[in-house]
Protein backbone atom coordinates (compact mmCIF):
# COMPACT_ATOMS: atom_id res chain seq x y z
CA UNK A 1 0.00 0.00 0.00
CA UNK A 2 1.08 3.23 -0.51
CA UNK A 3 3.54 2.73 -3.48
CA UNK A 4 3.39 4.08 -7.06
CA UNK A 5 3.06 0.78 -8.27
CA UNK A 6 -0.14 -0.53 -6.17
CA UNK A 7 -2.51 0.51 -8.83
CA UNK A 8 -0.80 -1.30 -11.94
CA UNK A 9 0.33 -3.94 -10.46
CA UNK A 10 -3.42 -4.77 -9.10
CA UNK A 11 -4.69 -4.40 -12.97
CA UNK A 12 -2.21 -6.80 -13.80
CA UNK A 13 -3.38 -8.82 -11.11
CA UNK A 14 -7.03 -8.89 -11.04
CA UNK A 15 -6.75 -9.14 -15.43
CA UNK A 16 -5.15 -11.78 -15.02
CA UNK A 17 -7.49 -13.53 -12.64
CA UNK A 18 -10.38 -12.51 -15.24
CA UNK A 19 -8.78 -14.25 -17.96
CA UNK A 20 -8.06 -17.69 -16.11
CA UNK A 21 -11.98 -17.40 -14.47
CA UNK A 22 -13.64 -16.86 -17.92
CA UNK A 23 -11.77 -19.37 -19.85
CA UNK A 24 -12.43 -22.12 -16.73
CA UNK A 25 -16.45 -21.43 -17.00
CA UNK A 26 -18.01 -23.14 -19.35
CA UNK A 27 -20.27 -20.50 -20.70
CA UNK A 28 -18.62 -17.49 -19.77
CA UNK A 29 -20.31 -14.27 -18.75
CA UNK A 30 -22.32 -11.81 -21.09
CA UNK A 31 -20.92 -8.74 -19.97
CA UNK A 32 -18.07 -7.90 -17.86
CA UNK A 33 -16.17 -4.35 -16.55
CA UNK A 34 -13.88 -4.20 -13.82
CA UNK A 35 -12.92 -0.79 -11.19
CA UNK A 36 -9.76 -1.87 -9.27
CA UNK A 37 -11.29 -5.08 -7.70
CA UNK A 38 -14.83 -4.42 -8.28
CA UNK A 39 -16.40 -6.01 -10.94
CA UNK A 40 -20.00 -5.92 -12.83
CA UNK A 41 -20.92 -9.24 -14.86
CA UNK A 42 -24.19 -10.09 -16.50
CA UNK A 43 -24.49 -13.59 -15.90
CA UNK A 44 -27.80 -15.69 -15.80
CA UNK A 45 -29.16 -16.42 -12.59
CA UNK A 46 -29.05 -19.79 -11.89
CA UNK A 47 -25.33 -19.67 -12.96
CA UNK A 48 -24.56 -16.90 -9.88
CA UNK A 49 -22.51 -19.63 -7.33
CA UNK A 50 -20.89 -21.12 -9.96
CA UNK A 51 -19.37 -18.38 -10.87
CA UNK A 52 -18.48 -16.99 -8.13
CA UNK A 53 -16.95 -20.61 -7.05
CA UNK A 54 -15.05 -20.70 -10.15
CA UNK A 55 -13.35 -17.30 -9.18
CA UNK A 56 -12.68 -17.70 -5.43
CA UNK A 57 -10.53 -21.27 -7.12
CA UNK A 58 -8.26 -19.05 -9.26
CA UNK A 59 -6.02 -17.94 -6.35
CA UNK A 60 -6.23 -18.88 -2.34
CA UNK A 61 -5.10 -15.18 -1.10
CA UNK A 62 -8.55 -14.25 -2.80
CA UNK A 63 -11.77 -14.24 -1.80
CA UNK A 64 -14.77 -12.53 -4.07
CA UNK A 65 -18.73 -11.48 -2.87
CA UNK A 66 -21.51 -11.50 -4.58
CA UNK A 67 -24.28 -9.31 -4.24
CA UNK A 68 -26.88 -9.70 -6.30
CA UNK A 69 -29.92 -7.20 -8.00
CA UNK A 70 -33.18 -6.62 -6.22
CA UNK A 71 -36.29 -5.50 -7.74
CA UNK A 72 -34.07 -5.09 -11.00
CA UNK A 73 -31.37 -2.46 -8.82
CA UNK A 74 -27.96 -3.09 -8.18
CA UNK A 75 -25.30 -0.62 -6.69
CA UNK A 76 -21.96 -0.27 -8.03
CA UNK A 77 -19.46 2.58 -7.30
CA UNK A 78 -21.45 5.58 -7.24
CA UNK A 79 -24.06 3.91 -9.34
CA UNK A 80 -26.88 2.58 -9.15
CA UNK A 81 -27.91 0.37 -12.20
CA UNK A 82 -31.70 -0.02 -13.11
CA UNK A 83 -33.02 -2.30 -15.41
CA UNK A 84 -35.84 -1.42 -17.67
CA UNK A 85 -38.53 -3.46 -19.57
CA UNK A 86 -37.23 -2.56 -22.64
CA UNK A 87 -33.85 -4.92 -21.63
CA UNK A 88 -32.06 -1.27 -21.37
CA UNK A 89 -30.19 -0.25 -18.06
CA UNK A 90 -30.32 3.17 -16.49
CA UNK A 91 -28.25 4.71 -13.95
CA UNK A 92 -28.57 6.91 -11.06
CA UNK A 93 -26.10 8.09 -8.48
CA UNK A 94 -25.76 6.38 -5.67
CA UNK A 95 -24.83 6.64 -2.39
CA UNK A 96 -24.46 4.34 0.44
CA UNK A 97 -27.27 4.24 3.63
CA UNK A 98 -24.58 4.64 5.81
CA UNK A 99 -23.23 7.41 4.03
CA UNK A 100 -23.68 10.79 5.93
CA UNK A 101 -23.35 12.43 2.80
CA UNK A 102 -20.28 14.91 4.20
CA UNK A 103 -18.08 16.30 1.77
CA UNK A 104 -15.84 19.65 2.25
CA UNK A 105 -17.74 21.77 4.25
CA UNK A 106 -18.47 25.15 2.95
CA UNK A 107 -17.64 26.79 6.39
CA UNK A 108 -14.18 24.88 6.59
CA UNK A 109 -10.76 26.65 6.68
CA UNK A 110 -9.93 25.50 2.86
CA UNK A 111 -9.52 28.10 -0.02
CA UNK A 112 -12.70 28.81 -1.53
CA UNK A 113 -11.59 27.34 -5.15
CA UNK A 114 -10.99 24.02 -3.60
CA UNK A 115 -14.72 24.31 -1.82
CA UNK A 116 -15.93 25.23 -5.40
CA UNK A 117 -13.94 22.60 -7.03
CA UNK A 118 -15.68 19.95 -4.38
CA UNK A 119 -18.99 21.31 -5.21
CA UNK A 120 -18.52 21.53 -8.92
CA UNK A 121 -17.37 17.90 -8.96
CA UNK A 122 -20.13 16.49 -7.33
CA UNK A 123 -22.53 18.28 -9.87
CA UNK A 124 -20.92 16.74 -12.54
CA UNK A 125 -21.19 13.35 -10.84
CA UNK A 126 -24.55 13.65 -10.46
CA UNK A 127 -25.69 15.25 -13.64
CA UNK A 128 -23.55 12.68 -15.43
CA UNK A 129 -24.61 9.14 -13.44
CA UNK A 130 -27.98 9.92 -13.28
CA UNK A 131 -29.94 9.15 -16.27
CA UNK A 132 -33.19 8.24 -14.64
CA UNK A 133 -34.02 11.73 -13.25
CA UNK A 134 -35.47 14.95 -14.81
CA UNK A 135 -33.09 17.65 -14.40
CA UNK A 136 -35.23 19.04 -11.55
CA UNK A 137 -35.05 15.66 -9.84
CA UNK A 138 -31.31 16.35 -10.44
CA UNK A 139 -31.18 20.32 -9.26
CA UNK A 140 -33.43 19.24 -6.43
CA UNK A 141 -30.82 16.09 -5.26
CA UNK A 142 -27.43 18.51 -5.42
CA UNK A 143 -29.69 21.63 -3.70
CA UNK A 144 -30.29 18.83 -0.66
CA UNK A 145 -26.93 17.49 -0.15
CA UNK A 146 -24.76 20.75 -0.54
CA UNK A 147 -27.36 22.74 1.42
CA UNK A 148 -26.36 19.80 4.50
CA UNK A 149 -22.94 21.10 3.93
CA UNK A 150 -23.70 24.48 4.36
CA UNK A 151 -23.44 25.81 1.09
CA UNK A 152 -25.05 29.13 0.68
CA UNK A 153 -28.14 28.45 -1.79
CA UNK A 154 -27.44 31.49 -3.82
CA UNK A 155 -24.31 29.95 -4.91
CA UNK A 156 -25.65 26.63 -6.09
CA UNK A 157 -28.04 27.83 -8.02
CA UNK A 158 -25.60 30.14 -9.34
CA UNK A 159 -22.97 27.23 -9.87
CA UNK A 160 -26.41 25.30 -11.66
CA UNK A 161 -27.66 27.71 -13.92
CA UNK A 162 -23.79 28.96 -14.61
CA UNK A 163 -21.13 26.01 -14.65
CA UNK A 164 -17.62 27.00 -13.31
CA UNK A 165 -15.26 27.09 -17.09
CA UNK A 166 -12.33 24.80 -16.18
CA UNK A 167 -9.11 27.01 -15.63
CA UNK A 168 -6.67 27.07 -18.69
CA UNK A 169 -3.66 27.76 -17.31
CA UNK A 170 -0.01 26.50 -18.18
CA UNK A 171 1.05 23.59 -16.28
CA UNK A 172 3.69 24.80 -13.39
CA UNK A 173 7.16 23.79 -13.57
CA UNK A 174 7.46 23.70 -9.89
CA UNK A 175 4.88 24.18 -6.90
CA UNK A 176 5.53 25.79 -3.52
CA UNK A 177 3.56 24.90 -0.45
CA UNK A 178 2.26 28.56 1.36
CA UNK A 179 0.34 28.01 5.09
CA UNK A 180 -3.73 29.22 3.73
CA UNK A 181 -4.93 32.94 4.70
CA UNK A 182 -7.88 34.44 4.38
CA UNK A 183 -8.18 36.69 1.71
CA UNK A 184 -4.47 36.88 1.20
CA UNK A 185 -3.54 33.67 0.19
CA UNK A 186 -5.46 33.64 -3.00
CA UNK A 187 -4.55 37.24 -3.42
CA UNK A 188 -0.65 35.73 -3.95
CA UNK A 189 -1.88 32.77 -5.66
CA UNK A 190 -3.84 35.22 -8.46
CA UNK A 191 -1.06 37.64 -8.65
CA UNK A 192 1.61 34.50 -9.47
CA UNK A 193 -0.21 32.81 -12.06
CA UNK A 194 -0.75 35.84 -14.00
CA UNK A 195 3.07 37.36 -13.57
CA UNK A 196 5.13 33.87 -12.82
CA UNK A 197 3.22 31.06 -14.58
CA UNK A 198 5.75 28.52 -14.15
CA UNK A 199 5.35 28.32 -10.05
CA UNK A 200 2.28 26.82 -9.06
CA UNK A 201 0.57 27.65 -5.12
CA UNK A 202 -0.26 24.93 -3.23
CA UNK A 203 -2.50 25.81 0.33
CA UNK A 204 -1.59 24.18 3.02
CA UNK A 205 -3.05 24.30 6.35
CA UNK A 206 -1.37 24.28 10.11
CA UNK A 207 -4.52 23.01 11.82
CA UNK A 208 -4.02 19.21 10.96
CA UNK A 209 -5.97 16.60 12.49
CA UNK A 210 -2.23 15.17 13.31
CA UNK A 211 -2.12 18.39 15.37
CA UNK A 212 -5.62 17.64 17.18
CA UNK A 213 -4.62 14.56 18.22
CA UNK A 214 -1.03 14.34 18.70
CA UNK A 215 -1.34 13.24 22.29
CA UNK A 216 -3.67 11.05 21.73
CA UNK A 217 -1.07 8.11 21.67
CA UNK A 218 1.50 7.90 25.09
CA UNK A 219 5.08 8.36 23.95
CA UNK A 220 7.56 6.09 23.99
CA UNK A 221 9.47 6.09 26.68
CA UNK A 222 13.30 7.06 25.48
CA UNK A 223 14.96 3.92 26.27
CA UNK A 224 12.43 1.85 24.90
CA UNK A 225 12.60 3.60 20.66
CA UNK A 226 14.02 1.67 18.19
CA UNK A 227 15.30 2.09 15.18
CA UNK A 228 17.62 4.83 16.32
CA UNK A 229 21.27 6.00 15.47
CA UNK A 230 22.45 7.03 18.91
CA UNK A 231 25.72 8.93 20.50
CA UNK A 232 27.52 8.18 23.48
CA UNK A 233 29.77 10.77 24.75
CA UNK A 234 33.40 10.11 26.49
CA UNK A 235 33.40 11.05 29.70
CA UNK A 236 37.51 12.09 29.81
CA UNK A 237 37.16 13.38 26.52
CA UNK A 238 35.42 15.50 23.79
CA UNK A 239 35.62 12.42 21.91
CA UNK A 240 32.15 10.43 20.97
CA UNK A 241 30.81 6.66 19.59
CA UNK A 242 27.64 6.67 17.27
CA UNK A 243 25.83 3.41 16.74
CA UNK A 244 22.90 2.15 15.37
CA UNK A 245 20.40 -0.32 16.63
CA UNK A 246 17.10 -1.86 15.45
CA UNK A 247 15.96 -3.02 19.00
CA UNK A 248 15.31 -0.83 21.87
CA UNK A 249 17.67 1.35 22.83
CA UNK A 250 18.16 0.13 26.55
CA UNK A 251 18.69 -3.58 25.22
CA UNK A 252 21.78 -2.17 23.25
CA UNK A 253 23.14 0.40 25.85
CA UNK A 254 22.69 -3.13 28.21
CA UNK A 255 25.03 -5.13 25.17
CA UNK A 256 27.88 -1.66 26.03
CA UNK A 257 27.73 -1.54 29.49
CA UNK A 258 27.72 -5.60 29.76
CA UNK A 259 31.57 -5.37 27.48
CA UNK A 260 32.65 -2.47 29.82
CA UNK A 261 32.10 -4.26 32.89
CA UNK A 262 34.02 -6.97 31.72
CA UNK A 263 36.65 -4.63 30.75
CA UNK A 264 36.52 -3.70 34.40
CA UNK A 265 36.72 -6.96 35.85
CA UNK A 266 39.28 -8.31 33.70
CA UNK A 267 41.73 -5.26 34.82
CA UNK A 268 40.33 -5.53 38.84
CA UNK A 269 41.50 -8.97 38.32
CA UNK A 270 45.48 -7.58 37.74
CA UNK A 271 45.18 -8.42 33.84
CA UNK A 272 47.30 -5.79 31.93
CA UNK A 273 45.96 -4.08 29.03
CA UNK A 274 48.15 -5.85 26.36
CA UNK A 275 46.61 -8.89 27.73
CA UNK A 276 45.28 -10.81 24.86
CA UNK A 277 41.51 -11.04 27.06
CA UNK A 278 41.86 -7.65 26.74
CA UNK A 279 42.68 -7.31 23.44
CA UNK A 280 40.05 -9.44 22.16
CA UNK A 281 37.52 -6.64 24.03
CA UNK A 282 38.93 -4.04 22.13
CA UNK A 283 38.28 -5.54 18.95
CA UNK A 284 34.51 -5.54 19.70
CA UNK A 285 33.90 -2.31 19.00
CA UNK A 286 35.07 1.05 17.96
CA UNK A 287 34.57 2.18 21.81
CA UNK A 288 35.71 -0.73 22.99
CA UNK A 289 38.58 -0.10 21.70
CA UNK A 290 39.08 3.46 22.64
CA UNK A 291 38.40 2.51 26.36
CA UNK A 292 41.39 -0.02 25.74
CA UNK A 293 43.64 2.58 24.36
CA UNK A 294 43.33 5.95 25.91
CA UNK A 295 41.63 4.20 28.95
CA UNK A 296 38.68 6.58 28.83
CA UNK A 297 35.36 5.50 29.91
CA UNK A 298 32.08 6.46 28.02
CA UNK A 299 28.36 7.51 29.88
CA UNK A 300 26.42 4.61 28.75
CA UNK A 301 24.01 5.38 30.84
CA UNK A 302 23.04 8.87 28.77
CA UNK A 303 22.58 7.54 25.14
CA UNK A 304 21.29 10.56 22.94
CA UNK A 305 19.36 9.73 19.85
CA UNK A 306 20.60 11.74 16.60
CA UNK A 307 18.20 10.07 13.99
CA UNK A 308 15.74 7.92 13.23
CA UNK A 309 14.17 5.70 10.79
CA UNK A 310 11.57 3.27 10.31
CA UNK A 311 12.92 1.44 7.74
CA UNK A 312 15.55 -0.83 8.86
CA UNK A 313 17.74 -1.12 5.55
CA UNK A 314 18.25 3.07 5.73
CA UNK A 315 20.16 2.41 9.31
CA UNK A 316 23.73 1.67 8.29
CA UNK A 317 23.37 4.63 5.64
CA UNK A 318 22.18 6.71 8.15
CA UNK A 319 24.82 5.76 11.16
CA UNK A 320 27.67 5.99 7.96
CA UNK A 321 26.67 9.75 7.25
CA UNK A 322 26.68 11.11 11.25
CA UNK A 323 30.44 9.21 11.48
CA UNK A 324 31.64 11.11 8.47
CA UNK A 325 30.29 14.19 9.25
CA UNK A 326 30.97 13.99 13.30
CA UNK A 327 34.79 14.85 13.49
CA UNK A 328 34.43 13.89 17.51
CA UNK A 329 33.34 10.64 16.25
CA UNK A 330 35.88 7.52 17.54
CA UNK A 331 34.03 4.90 15.07
CA UNK A 332 36.76 2.95 12.93
CA UNK A 333 36.24 4.71 9.03
CA UNK A 334 37.00 2.46 6.43
CA UNK A 335 37.57 3.75 2.36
Amino acid sequence: MGSPLSPVLADIVMDSIISRAINAANIPPQFIRKYVDDLFLLIHKDRVQEVLEIFNLQDENFKFTCEVEVDGKLPYLDMLMIQTGEGGIKTDWYSKPISSGRILNFFSFHPIHQKLGVATNFINRVRTLSTIRSEEEKNQLIRCQLTRNDYPLHLINRMLHQPRPPEVAETPNMYRSVVHIFGLTPTIRRILRQHVPSVGIVCSNNNTVKQLYKTAKDPVPYMQKSNVVYKIACRDCSGCYIGMTKNQLRTRMYGHQTLVNTLDRKLSAGLPYSDPEIQLLSQKTAMMEHCEQQQHRFDVGNPTIIDCCFKTQALPVLEMCHILTTPQAVNRRTP
